[in-house]
């Protein structure tokens, strides 16, 4: 990527190994990747440390019951996605920081007033303004990644925030986990709540000396009204996202649930299969973006889609098996079902920036990120009525639609791929 702010270019990736060639070249590099690496980190130990226990924290600290609180978490995911449009145009006329900065500390705000609500709208609208939040951060960083990474590095920043997430919620998980162990009651959830509070207050120092992405002097002004929907090669690849996402989605909803309550497995090997998926993120999802980064992107998306199949098969034959194969079955079923998780995702987000206009970077990942939000509004629903009425039906429905994203790729690389190689040349070579 060549510079526009009249910094001089740093040395491409090639020319590194050149100069270096023991060095290990997979890792991101470039001015500000520490505190970017930092800033994602501390951010996902602050989710990990709530999202796992939020069922159990809201009717705890705000006395609201069960179902309340669940009906006002999904109805506050869905009111704000219309807004996240606003949050991409944001992003587009100011820059990534201030809108990162703004979500980190309206987000530690909120969970300290998550303490004092007590009835139903107070909660909602917190909700609504976490919700929101999340949203305008995970719009934000593909963007600074973009537009801050090297040339040769993008794909490795946006790598490294999958790496510094999954490792980040893993943590976060394991210490609220202590924590609620050693204080129950009310007294352990609201610790809770005020540690991630803090997370998030410290996210937003970690984002102050983060080079922020916005419009420079001779960049064309993004339009008023961008319409993500009527890039036909964009939308393609955000579709395909967000039935991937969707896929991945209901496997974690409904892997414990099914684990326990059908196949009546001990619950040592949900954590067991959950560690599998999350050590396969954090060691190899930096080494595979390196390998992948110059190879055609959709031929990577077909095997790592594919590849999904292993542990959806794996879990409809599991009721069929004794426990010893079961076991085996279902742990390499889900490592090879995150290798091809670590090949599409990565492919897919790369392309999705790729694909953005310069200009108009934050509404197209505002809209990638609306199709995000109604998939994990929607997911958990529509898997709860699959395991209450057909469990086993779902792995092969979820098979079914890894399939149909497989057939679909192929075809669009079929009549697309050339056109697809070479805007995405273009824009590199624009940048």
């Amino acid at each position: 990527m060549n510079r526009t702010d009249g910094r001089s270019a740093k040395p491409s990736a090639t020319a590194v190994r050149s100069a270096a060639p023991g060095r290990t070249t997979w890792l991101p590099r470039g001015r500000g990747i520490g505190w970017f690496a930092a800033a994602g980190l501390v951010n996902a130990v602050g989710t990990g440390f709530f999202y796992p226990y939020q069922l159990l924290f809201f009717p705890a600290v705000t006395g609201l019951r069960l179902t309340t609180v669940g009906t006002c978490l999904t109805v506050a995911a869905l009111v704000v996605l219309p807004l996240v449009f606003q949050t991409g145009r944001v992003v587009d006329r100011i820059g990534t920081r201030p809108v990162l900065l703004a979500a980190a500390l309206l987000r530690a705000a909120a969970f300290v007033g998550y303490l004092e609500v007590r009835d139903v709208v107070s909660f909602t609208v917190l909700a609504m303004l976490v919700a929101l939040c999340q949203r305008a951060e995970q719009t934000s960083m593909p963007v600074l990644a973009a537009k801050a990474a090297p040339e040769g590095q993008v794909a490795r920043w946006l790598a490294l925030t999958k790496v510094t997430f999954n490792a980040g919620i893993g943590l976060g998980g394991l210490i609220a986990g202590t924590v609620l162990a050693t204080v129950h009651s009310r007294t352990g959830f609201v610790v809770v709540g005020l540690v991630n509070a803090a997370s998030f207050a410290i996210t937003a120092l970690l984002y102050l000396p983060l080079p922020t992405a916005r419009r420079t002097p001779g960049q064309p002004q993004a339009p008023r009204r961008a319409r993500p929907w009527h890039n036909h090669l964009f939308l393609r690849a955000a579709v395909a996202n967000f039935v991937l996402l969707t896929v991945i989605v209901a496997v974690e909803a409904a892997l414990p649930v099914y684990l326990i309550t059908v196949l009546h497995d001990p619950s040592w090997l949900i954590g067991l299969l959950f560690a599998v998926n999350t050590t396969v993120i954090v060691l190899l999802q930096l080494p595979v973006a390196a390998r992948i980064q110059d190879r055609a992107p959709l031929p990577v998306i077909i095997v790592g889609v594919a590849l999904h199949a292993a542990l959806l098969i794996a879990l409809g034959l599991a009721g069929h098996l004794p426990r010893g194969p079961q076991l085996a079955l279902l742990i390499g079923g889900m490592a090879i079902y995150t290798f091809g998780e670590l090949l599409a995702t990565q492919s897919l987000a790369v392309v999705i920036v790729a694909l953005s206009p310069q200009a108009e970077r934050g509404a197209y990942q505002a809209f990638n990120q609306v199709l995000v939000g109604v998939s994990l509004a929607l997911v958990p629903a529509l898997i709860a009525l699959f395991l209450a009425h057909a469990a086993q039906a779902l792995w092969w429905v979820l098979t079914t639609t890894t399939a149909l994203v497989v057939a679909d790729m192929l075809a669009f690389s079929h009549r697309s791929g050339a056109a697809l190689t070479q805007t995405l040349s273009d824009r590199k070579a624009a940048q």
